[in-house]
């Protein structure tokens, strides 16, 4: 494992092309960014991968309370540590995958020698269907669980899983005043449905392609309450 400077934190990774292609979209594009007025938001992040975005939301709102969710024991870790070592206040982790329903299930996790488990998720080969994988089994908490309180921004990247949460979410989508989506491409899914539930309970949306080299295919959703 290695280490990297970003801002005032220490940042602990092992794939070095996952790290800095990470870096380069959060820290450097700031696809996270989002001004709200408030500076003690509650702030919940599913998909939080090694931590990258529980500290850029640390380096906007440091008076923010976070709650992150990644179900990969492998990034988990590196998680837990990239909150200890940072001495971040308020940050709960849990090693829990959001989902339509609580409960074990199969995720895919990839066994290439250079792979980027920022990718692991329930599509069998990951969403670009061109990695190596092996199904893990993981704990999953019914996103309704997640929204029992109010919720100043929900970050969801959960490789493909993101459109049974939103379907389930039913009333406790209105615990939540703004999300940021990342939207994989999945067959018999469709990008569409999750705007109009969206747009359903009041949020405006701003939807953009990933124009990224590695990110083409994705799409992004902005949703803010109105």
């Amino acid at each position: 494992m290695q280490s990297s400077r970003v801002g005032k934190f220490d940042i602990w990774y092992k794939n070095s092309d996952e790290f800095y292609e990470l870096k380069r979209e959060i820290f450097g594009a700031n696809s996270y960014y989002l001004e709200i007025d408030k500076e003690d938001p509650v702030i919940v992040d599913l998909g939080a991968h090694i931590g990258l975005s529980v500290l850029y939301f640390k380096m906007l709102y440091p008076k923010s309370r976070i709650i992150a969710f990644e179900p990969v024991r492998e990034n988990f870790e590196i998680l837990q540590k990239n909150v200890e070592e940072n001495m971040l206040e308020d940050v709960e982790i849990y090693q829990m995958a959001a989902a339509p329903k609580s409960g074990k299930f199969v995720m895919n996790m990839s066994i290439d020698e250079s792979a980027w488990l920022s990718g692991s998720g329930i599509m069998p080969r990951g969403w670009k269907g061109v990695q190596k994988t092996k199904e893990v089994v993981v704990e999953g908490v019914d996103i309704k669980e997640i929204l029992k309180e109010k919720i100043d921004i929900l970050k969801i990247d959960i490789e493909g899983m993101e459109y049974e949460v939103i379907r389930n979410m039913g009333s406790t989508i209105k615990m939540v005043t703004n999300m940021m989506i990342e939207v994989h491409p999945r067959k018999g899914n469709r990008i569409e449905e999750i705007n109009k539930i969206l747009q359903q309970n009041g949020f405006v949306l701003e939807v953009r392609e990933d124009q990224s080299s590695l990110g083409q295919g994705l799409t992004k959703i902005t949703a803010m309450l109105k």
